[in-house]
Formats: C-alpha cells, sequence, structure tokens
C-alpha cells in the first residue's frame, strides 16, 4: 500500500500536517489536525485495520503476540513515495519527551477491555542526530514500530524478574545496528521484550509507533495488581554490569538521568551481546 496513494484522512495526512508545521509554525499544525476527521467512519484504510485488530485482541479473538506480529505486517506493507516526507525538519513534532525527543499522538481511539477502559494510538516519534530515547520498561503496554526515516540503533532486553520496589532483572537479547525504513519492525509485550533503548544515528529519526494500553487485566501483568505506577513506559538504568549469568540490575531512573541519557547516543555504552545489522 503507498502511503501517498491514501485516502487524506489517513494516518499519513496527519504525517503531513507534521511537515507542514515545522514549515509554517506550530500553530498552524495544530489547527489543521483539529479540523481533521477522527471518528472511525473517516479514518482511512490503515487505521481502521488498526482497529480492527485491537477490537480482535481485546475480545480474545488474538493474543498480545499475535497482535503485535499483525501489526509489524501491516506497517511492514506501507510504501513511502518521495513526497510525502519531503517538508519534514529537524523541528520534529511539538511534544516534548526526554532530552530533545519529541513526539506527537496523531490517532487515538477507546477500547473497552471487559470493565476497564483502554486504548490504541498512533505515535510519531522524533530523535535529533545521536540522541536517544532513554532505556524504558512497559507497565501493561504492547506495542509496534516502525522507522519512517533515518536509523535506529535498538538494545532489547527482557525482564526476568522484580528484585525490589523499584528494582527490576532484566538481560539484554538484542543489538541491532541500522533499524531503518527497510525494518525490521520492533515490537513488544508485556511479556516479551518489554525493555528497550533507542538510538539515533548521525541523521534525525521519525519513527511510527502503534500501541494498545490497559489490555491485560492488573494481575495478568509482570508487576501484578498491586502495581501503583500508571499505564505506559517508565525510565530504567540498564547501564551497569551484568552478573554472570548476564542478569543487570534496573532501578528506576529519575528524570534527571534520563535526560542526561537522552543526549548521548548508545554507542557511549558497552553492549552486553554481539551487535547484529538487520538484512
Amino acid at each position: 500500500m503507498r502511503v501517498s496513494k491514501l485516502d487524506r484522512r489517513d494516518f499519513i495526512e496527519a504525517m503531513l500536517l507534521v511537515g507542514l508545521s515545522a514549515c509554517g509554525g506550530p500553530s498552524w499544525g495544530r489547527k489543521a489536525l483539529r479540523s481533521s476527521q477522527s471518528a472511525d467512519s473517516a479514518m482511512g484504510p490503515f487505521y481502521r485495520s488498526m482497529a480492527r485488530l485491537s477490537d480482535d485482541l481485546v475480545g480474545g479473538r488474538i493474543d498480545g503476540r499475535e497482535y503485535v506480529h499483525r501489526i509489524g505486517a501491516r506497517l511492514m506493507e506501507l510504501e513511502l513515495e518521495r513526497d510525502v516526507l519531503e517538508s519534514w525538519s529537524a523541528s520534529g513534532p511539538d511534544e516534548r519527551g526526554a532530552g530533545r525527543n519529541g513526539f506527537r499522538t496523531i490517532h487515538s481511539r477507546p477500547l473497552r477491555v471487559g470493565s476497564r477502559p483502554g486504548a490504541t494510538k498512533a505515535i510519531l516519534f522524533f530523535s535529533p542526530p545521536h540522541t536517544s530515547h532513554p532505556p524504558h520498561e512497559h507497565h501493561n503496554l504492547m506495542s509496534c514500530k516502525r522507522v519512517l526515516k533515518g536509523s535506529y540503533h535498538v538494545r532489547q532486553y527482557e525482564r526476568v524478574g522484580r528484585v525490589e520496589p523499584g528494582v527490576i532483572a532484566v538481560r539484554q537479547v538484542s543489538e541491532l545496528l541500522d533499524v531503518d525504513f527497510g525494518g525490521p519492525y520492533i515490537d513488544m509485550t508485556d511479556d516479551r521484550l518489554n525493555v528497550h533503548w533507542f538510538g539515533a544515528g548521525a541523521e534525525p529519526v521519525l519513527a511510527l509507533n502503534i500501541n494498545v494500553e490497559d489490555a491485560l487485566a492488573p494481575a495478568d501483568t509482570f508487576h501484578g495488581a498491586g502495581e501503583a505506577r500508571r499505564t505506559g513506559p517508565h525510565f530504567v538504568d540498564v547501564t551497569g554490569s551484568p552478573d554472570r549469568d548476564g542478569l543487570i540490575l534496573a532501578p528506576a531512573m529519575s528524570r534527571e538521568r534520563a535526560e542526561e541519557l537522552a543526549l548521548r547516543p548508545l554507542s557511549d555504552f558497552p553492549s552486553r551481546v554481539a551487535a547484529a545489522t538487520p538484512a
């Protein structure tokens, strides 16, 4: 599916508006986004397929791993033609993340998961050159991400266990260099590849993330029903040395430490596994 050929109410419209806001000013972009239709009937084919998959997930017809697999396959079908991102500039989205990272939620759809409210979202992430999204775990969230512009350096970790309040044990399982538009997509669920760390290379990175929040009952999450933190990502410091079994103690990370790491490339920190370049 060629992105520039999609219905203008599909996700590419929002992507183009991000680029246009960089040229015409953030207020112009926000005004244009507010004027876009957001009802299901106006979502376009890409978002409608995302909606069907999220409904299958919360309806129990597919599990989390199947969900992110199908989302990833759908993302990899998209093709960007030359005109799609030509307006993009280094200013990126205007919602601030850690360091100089930015993001913009370009679509959100509420879900009813039993008696609990949930949501599925499409989020554009932006990283300037030689910076990173600091390492983080995800509480009751599953997602799939594809790079649209630039190249990510990606580290992925498995959560092995809770050590004490505010500290988890993790093991690094991958070191991916040059994850770009050609793939692979990067996915995670509550029970698989839940901790990751993304770094930009020599040029800015723009990536599209599709996620589902609160799809699990609290008791079924890694941290259990007693977890008091909100749903979503939480910074963890994975820079410690591993033990003989490869386990790294990863304490919760302060915002100040996250800001520090966000301004540095992943290559400043040693990897615990051999690097690989995606095929």
